[in-house]
């Protein structure tokens, strides 16, 4: 049995397993979800594909096009959701100019690497452009699949009293059972914050989004609907969060709790468990470390880390529920930015059995 106490005495240890690359050069990889019937789907600069098993068992990919009237092609493909028959995608667009000068000396920033340099470019930009965002829908019964519905385009979509001029759209995470979606604002400056949208906006009929909750000291990232509250990851100056905030009867954030903190870290996107959570952890703030994944028990202490050679700058990860045809129950899916893959990771016990339980 895995002792949920073990940080409090000493380093945690170490998560043992195999780890396999799935698929490898996806430019800029950012996100990755599994549906109830464990389809696999990443976000990458490209685009958004879908990964699926050939006949012969390796990994292929089919790309989900963009159809929505309005979205520049070099937008950036962020956070992904998926309840049901629907996928959901935030993605992002920065208007550095069109002043054929600034074009010249400044590269194109919407096809950045989102590391700690390329955020720091990305927020040094949004001081100085326009940064617009959107909420796209799939219908995963169509064929073939394309983002065609604009569910909400932000900030002119924002409710009445929306303070930040710019929405940098990150993470994004649906209540199924109100429709409700949440996005996190990575925007800098007092647009940082989590917003609540309806997702039953169509085509030229968008969702309105409006402030939910503002996390303390950090630009949110990740969010996932844990068990009636809102999970979310941040990073702020000199820590990394993993917090949770409750959804009150009236649909208003309550009081929220800080989960896990991490000095000198990052965090990006998280999956949740029964037992706790697996956070993807890119490096430490100055770039200049390997990632890891690290495993978070409910009770709020990290109770074991992955580190693995293969594993250099992970930033979003997937727990298989049941088995799928290329994975087992218990294998962490993960995205990592390094070569653009997707990994497939299988702990040993008593991990896996943590993560099936």
């Amino acid at each position: 049995m895995i002792s949920f106490y073990t940080s409090l005495v000493s380093q945690p240890p170490d998560v043992d397993g195999s780890l396999r690359t799935l698929c490898s050069q996806l430019s800029n990889v950012e996100s990755l979800v599994l549906t109830q019937d464990q389809r696999l789907f990443v976000s990458a600069h490209d685009g958004v594909y879908e990964l699926f098993a050939a006949a012969d068992g390796s990994c292929q990919r089919r790309l989900i096009e963009v159809t929505v009237d309005g979205v520049p092609r070099n937008h950036m493909k962020n956070g992904l959701a998926a309840d049901g028959n629907r996928l959901y995608l935030a993605c992002a667009h920065v208007h550095q100019s069109d002043n054929p000068l600034v074009r010249t000396v400044l590269s194109d920033l919407n096809g950045v690497e989102q590391t700690v340099r390329g955020l720091l470019q990305l927020y040094m930009a949004a001081f100085t452009f326009r940064v617009e965002s959107w909420i796209l829908g799939c219908d995963l019964r169509q064929i073939p699949l394309a983002f065609a519905d604009r569910l909400s385009s932000l900030p002119q979509d924002l409710a009445p009293g929306g303070l930040p001029a710019n929405v940098l759209a990150n993470g994004i995470a649906i209540d199924p059972g109100t429709g409700l979606l949440y996005l996190a604002n990575s925007a800098p400056g007092l647009g940082a914050a989590i917003y609540r949208i309806g997702a039953h906006g169509v085509r030229d009929v968008p969702g309105r989004a409006e402030l939910w909750y503002r996390p303390s000291g950090c630009k949110p990232n990740g969010l996932k609907l844990v068990d009636g509250s809102l999970c979310y990851t941040g990073n702020g100056l000199s820590s990394a969060v993993l917090g949770r905030v409750p959804i009150n009867a009236d649909g208003s954030a309550g009081p929220a709790e800080v989960i896990e903190i991490a000095p000198l870290r990052l965090f990006e996107d998280f999956d949740a468990v029964r037992q706790g959570f697996v956070v993807a952890e890119p490096g430490d703030s100055t770039g200049l470390q390997a990632g890891a994944l690290r495993f978070v028990s409910n009770a709020g202490r990290t109770i074991g880390m992955l580190r693995h050679a293969d594993l250099r700058r992970p930033c979003a990860v997937a727990v298989a529920k049941v088995d799928g045809a290329l994975f087992a129950a218990g294998s962490v899916l993960i995205a990592d930015r390094h070569e653009g893959r997707v990994l497939a990771f299988v702990p040993d016990e008593p991990w896996r059995s943590w993560l099936r339980a």
